[in-house]
């Protein structure tokens, strides 16, 4: 079972959509700590920013994937410290590179304390370190 911690304002920060491109194998040295989008599968969280990218807002994108998966907790706003693992899409959205990022959740944050996990693996919906030009 996933961790989910609402966060409703992280959701303003996730816009976008995503297209396909060979995966990246590069890895972090250690784990980054953030709050976002987090999803069970790639697909959904592919579907939540191509949502986003129709026009839907974060919220209502949220809806849709959760509802097609039937899943109220498919996709989702998490704070988690995670090792990111692989690159698998990513897509210039709104002047901002959004990438579909499968990480590994090492703990997760739930309004009061962190606790940690193993074995977690999830896809963020990550905005990219690419430059606009």
């Amino acid at each position: 079972m996933r961790l989910m911690w609402a966060a409703t304002a992280a959701v303003t920060l996730i816009s976008g959509a995503v297209s396909a491109e060979e995966p990246s194998t590069k890895t972090l040295a250690g784990p980054s700590v953030g709050i976002g989008i987090i999803c069970n599968t790639a697909e959904q969280a592919g579907r939540f920013v191509s949502l986003r990218a129709g026009g839907a807002d974060s919220p209502h994108a949220l809806q849709a994937v959760n509802a097609e998966a039937k899943d109220p907790r498919a996709c989702g706003v998490a704070a988690v410290a995670f090792v990111r693992d692989a690159t698998l899409d990513s897509r210039a959205v709104n002047d901002k590179l959004l990438q579909v990022v499968r990480i590994n959740i090492v703990a997760g944050f739930n309004g009061s304390a962190w606790h940690r996990v193993s074995g977690m693996i999830q896809y963020a919906v990550i905005e990219g370190e690419g430059e606009a030009i």
